[in-house]
């Protein structure tokens, strides 16, 4: 018998199988392939090919990533139902926009800790709803520290509780009991200073609450709001004492959260990340905004005016990458910047933590010690990262922090100094305000070559403030650069001359985020010449004081290389008319001319579409036309390729050699009847620059209305507020 022909029972069997599938009809075959369709579109999650589950992530996830699993009980919004519930007298309520008040009301928590042992309970005036000050308890108090934002208006975190008290004012919900003290952070330089603490306190009054003390009103104009809220506590300690019982002590330091060094996963530590889609790389899995800043490449860079006494510079972010990432004319763009390496490592080397073993320890920063507190700050994490990444380290020592550096001085000597500076009001701003010392310098002129070995690291978290992003209008119009937003900005170095006129390098206010993105801007400047192997000047090093600092320009991780910074958008009211025939009067000085760059920019856009376009008048204030005239090329390109008069450019110099001064104000009033003209076909008219440029155009504006119309300025005034404010056609975006 052949042995080839021989059959395993395997293949026997296969054999049948194929037989079978042979003789199954052809309807039948249709059947199966329908039935193996659908099964995959089901799958695939309605599609044939799915797209991954965008949130499939958290089914491996590890726990020490996501935080603590378990439900969180919902806390009451009833504030003096939450002071019960945690056995304190007093509550600090806060509202903030930039974070000043928000640091002001933990200053003020921790100064009545160390001096009364008084515990409070700090809170954003978000969390918690006005109403329910109706029912506030008898022998609690309730403190309000508030900014005015805009124009007059309240901090995003304080709209809802504002406007609830305004329902309550107009149902007239009484507050009867309610004891309360009440301090207002603002400008004087602002038309509506401080108008959000005024109306709240009027509101409280109104409504029977008792304010305990004076009303205090800090100002920022001539950079005095640390020592207006030193008088505004002091003054009200004596009639905050028949209130409630204080007992002064001596100064102490008692934590509200512990660093503990901890062993963890290199993976799990904050570096830097803004955000914790940022640390575990799912950005792309969440809306870029203030919450998660999208890393976007810088595209192009250019200095507009490189005079060193003020430098201006033009930079270009791509969003390409992220499609759902949009602005809009007149929006802006948020900055998120890092501290410079030499104000790192000094502050690390006085405190003798500058081995790199020390500087990058993994901490966790542990808040158990107080139930109240809200945990602003990542963790797991390093010292080196808090103070490069997250904390203010260059900002202006505060007086109450000097006093409680003394504890741990390295000296006596240095003991008394520190005493003395925070202390004397006279000391402290000679020689600490005037240099814009920060803490680190502070310590190293008290006691040089001393090591703070003593020091507490979470005193430094809890006095610090967070680094909060810098905002810029944005100078581009989407018409024209969709996925290319650019901003306009000059390099905030302000120089301190010594008593011989000579500056000192270690001396001066350095603007965080300007010298940040100009680092940047060198940066591309080296690799366009060729010259990669150069690195930035570091401060410390230069030979003037124009030179730029060395920052980490890679990022945590480096996931910032290659040109990154982190950035967002904010969405922003000043905006063009819809209708892009109504006539727009722009007046800037300075980088304020940002926007109107996207305005004119916008409306040529329109222009070249077709659209009817109204007539445009732009006051733009600079020292001369070689100096700082930013943009001077890009105007008459504009005007000539526009044509008639639809776009008028009024330049307005303040130093050009042999003609009289011109401020933009002067401007207008030289051009009042053009000015008039415009008004009267319903043109919207708008400030951008310094807020001192922009009390002097409205004012100016009102004399030039009051003269047309024969009314006083006080009239003038009220009808511009009523003509074009009410109607939506007067705007200002103004600072400082």
């Amino acid at each position: 018998m052949d042995t080839s022909l021989q059959k395993h029972p395997f293949q026997l069997a296969l054999q049948d199988m194929s037989r079978t599938l042979l003789a199954v009809r052809a309807g039948d075959w249709i059947v199966i392939l329908v039935l193996l369709w659908a099964f995959c579109f089901r799958l695939g999650d309605g599609k044939l090919w799915g797209r991954p589950d965008p949130n499939q992530y958290k089914w491996y996830e590890a726990p020490q990533k996501t935080g603590d699993l378990k439900v969180k009980p919902k806390q009451t919004r009833n504030i003096g139902e939450r002071l019960q519930q945690v056995g304190y007298d007093i509550a600090i309520l806060w509202g903030s926009q930039s974070g000043v008040s928000e640091a002001f009301a933990e200053r003020l928590a921790r100064q009545w800790q160390s001096r009364f042992a008084l515990k409070t309970l700090v809170a954003d005036l978000d969390d918690y709803d006005a109403s329910s000050l109706s029912k506030f308890p008898a022998g609690k108090l309730c403190v309000f520290l508030c900014s005015t934002y805009g124009e007059g208006d309240p901090p995003d975190n304080a709209v809802s509780f504002c406007a609830a008290l305004e329902k309550m004012r107009k149902s007239g919900t009484r507050v009867d009991g309610l004891r309360y003290l009440a301090l207002g952070m603002g400008n004087k330089n602002y038309k509506y200073y401080n108008q959000v603490i005024v109306d709240l306190d009027r509101t409280l009054t109104e409504l029977g609450g008792l304010r305990i003390g004076p009303l205090g009103r800090a100002d920022e104009s001539q950079g005095m709001t640390e020592e207006d809220f030193i008088e505004w506590q002091e003054n009200l300690l004596q009639d905050l004492g028949q209130s409630i019982q204080l007992n002064e002590r001596p100064i102490t330091y008692e934590p509200t959260l512990n660093v503990l060094d901890v062993c963890v996963d290199e993976e799990s530590l904050w570096m830097g990340e803004p955000s914790e889609a940022a640390l575990l790389n799912m950005t792309k899995k969440v809306a870029y905004n203030s919450k998660n800043p999208y890393p976007a490449p810088i595209a192009a860079s250019r200095t507009l005016s490189p005079h060193p006494d003020r430098v201006c510079v033009h930079m270009e972010v791509s969003i390409a990458d992220a499609p759902a990432l949009r602005y809009q004319t007149g929006d802006h763009l948020a900055v998120w910047p890092i501290n410079p390496e030499y104000e790192v490592d000094r502050l690390l080397r006085v405190l003798g933590l500058d081995a790199p073993n020390k500087r990058r320890q993994p901490i966790m920063i542990d808040h158990s010690k107080d139930v109240t507190s809200r945990p602003n700050l990542p963790s797991p994490t390093t010292r080196e990262a808090l103070l490069k990444y997250y904390l203010e380290i260059c900002a202006l020592a505060s007086r109450d922090l000097l006093v409680l550096m003394s504890l741990y001085a390295p000296t006596e000597a240095a003991k008394a100094k520190l005493l003395r500076l925070g202390t004397d009001k006279t000391a402290f701003r000679t020689e600490v305000a005037w240099r814009y010392a920060s803490i680190g310098r502070v310590m190293e002129m008290v006691a040089p070559d001393q090591v703070w070995s003593q020091v507490p690291f979470s005193l430094l978290i809890e006095s610090f403030n967070r680094i909060q992003p810098r905002y810029y209008s944005i100078s581009s119009s989407p018409l024209v650069q969709p996925r290319q937003p650019t901003i306009t900005m000059a390099v905030n170095n302000r120089p301190i001359l010594s008593q011989d006129h000579t500056k000192n390098e270690e001396d001066g206010f350095l603007g965080l985020a300007t010298n940040f993105l100009l680092a940047h801007d060198r940066k591309m400047a080296v690799k366009e010449t060729t010259q990669e192997d150069q690195n930035v000047v570091p401060w410390s090093q230069s030979q003037s004081y124009g030179s730029v600092p060395s920052y980490d320009l890679d990022g945590p991780r480096n996931k910032l290389s290659g040109g990154r910074i982190y950035m967002h958008i904010r969405k922003s009211t000043f905006k063009l008319p819809l209708n892009p025939a109504i006539p727009i009067i722009m007046v800037a000085a300075g980088t304020g001319i940002a926007p109107f760059r996207g305005f004119v920019q916008e409306r040529a856009r329109l222009a070249e579409l077709g659209k009817s376009i109204g007539k445009m008048l732009l006051f733009f204030g600079c020292r001369d036309d070689g100096h700082d005239y930013l943009y001077k090329n890009e105007w008459e390109e504009r005007r000539a390729k526009l044509g008639g008069d639809s776009f008028v450019m009024v330049p307005c110099f303040s130093r050009l050699r042999g003609q009289k001064k011109m401020y933009v104000q002067d401007g207008l009033a030289e051009h009042r009847q053009l000015v008039l003209d415009m008004i009267d076909n319903g043109a919207a008219f708008y400030i951008c620059g310094a807020a001192t440029m922009a009390r002097e155009v409205r004012a100016r504006l009102n004399q030039v209305v009051a003269e047309s119309r024969q009314q006083s300025v006080e009239e003038a005034d009220a009808w511009v507020s009523a003509k074009m404010g009410k109607a939506g056609l007067y705007h200002e975006d103004v600072w400082g």
